[in-house]
């Protein structure tokens, strides 16, 4: 499978996800196919799924997330109780109050969901992952924040509003949620409809509501080797041909073997295998992304 084919089970335009990816947000439709496999999931149908507990589901009101405490069990543990399990009871009442929930690798849960984010980390050679969402009508879902990771979001039940910052920010950004009202540069506005999908890049600020329908969407979160990982993984491969040393001689001559290591490292990186090194963080990332 190649890179170009990555979305092809999802929407008819991956072909145009390359001239955005890491650019620009785009809308996208989703393939009809794709679209009907996700009829089955209801905010109802997840709140059974007996194995949901905290950090795997949470809960958000009025754009903030709630402490776990507040959608747990409580009290001493006993023969039909366990203080750690979601209380449906509590989820349920969130619910009809307006709270947005979060079910957090929903791939795991739901085999639909399992083999589209396989697919796509296969083809693109990077972690998948997918979080599904649901906002009751006119509620908002999480305030303005950022992700650090790539995220299409397919929209399949009901629809959302979604602010969007038009272009990944310039200078340096962290993930989380921003401060203030905005992220202070050009907005998007889009409205996402059943069978309608968003691409966002990494560290594109976002934030969305429910409109006058209920909404269910899943985020497909996908995370790319980061510069970061190969330049570590460069490091420590051409530092094993490295045999100049800072801490043997004369303390008024450590500037000079200092450089002689300089020179010995840029000399043994230029002579890496790439290829071979982009494989290994590829394939780490892809791991750490789903823990056994």
């Amino acid at each position: 499978m190649t890179r170009a084919r990555a979305f092809d089970l999802l929407t008819a335009e991956g072909s145009d996800m390359e001239t955005v990816w890491g650019k620009r947000t785009s809308p996208l439709s989703i393939a009809p196919s794709f679209l009907s496999s996700l009829d089955r999931i209801t905010i109802d149908r997840l709140l059974e799924e007996r194995s949901l507990r905290p950090p795997r589901i949470s809960f958000a009101r009025d754009g903030r997330q709630l402490p776990d405490r507040e959608v747990v069990i409580g009290g001493a543990p006993s023969a039909d109780s366990d203080p750690g399990l979601l209380d449906r009871a509590k989820a349920r009442r969130l619910v009809a109050e307006g709270a947005t929930v979060m079910v957090y690798q929903a791939h795991q849960l739901i085999d639909s969901l399992g083999a589209m984010a396989a697919h796509m980390a296969s083809a693109l050679r990077a972690s998948c992952g997918a979080t599904m969402f649901h906002t009751p009508a006119h509620n908002p879902g999480l305030g303005w924040h950022r992700d650090g990771q790539h995220v299409v979001a397919v929209q399949i039940a009901g629809s959302k509003q979604w602010l969007v910052e038009k272009n990944p920010p310039s200078a340096w950004w962290s993930t989380g949620a921003l401060v203030g009202a905005g992220p202070g540069t050009g907005v998007a506005d889009f409205t996402l409809r059943r069978g309608e999908a968003l691409y966002m890049p990494p560290g594109v600020a976002h934030t969305a509501r429910a409109t006058d329908r209920s909404s269910t969407h899943v985020s497909f979160v996908i995370q790319e080797p980061e510069t970061k990982d190969l330049a570590l993984a460069m490091f420590e491969r051409a530092s094993r041909d490295v045999r100049a040393r800072i801490e043997e001689g004369p303390l008024t001559e450590r500037r000079a073997r200092a450089a002689a290591v300089a020179r010995e490292l840029a000399s043994a990186i230029h002579q890496l295998d790439v290829d071979e090194l982009l494989r290994m963080v590829e394939e780490d990332a892809m791991e750490t992304f789903f823990p056994a």
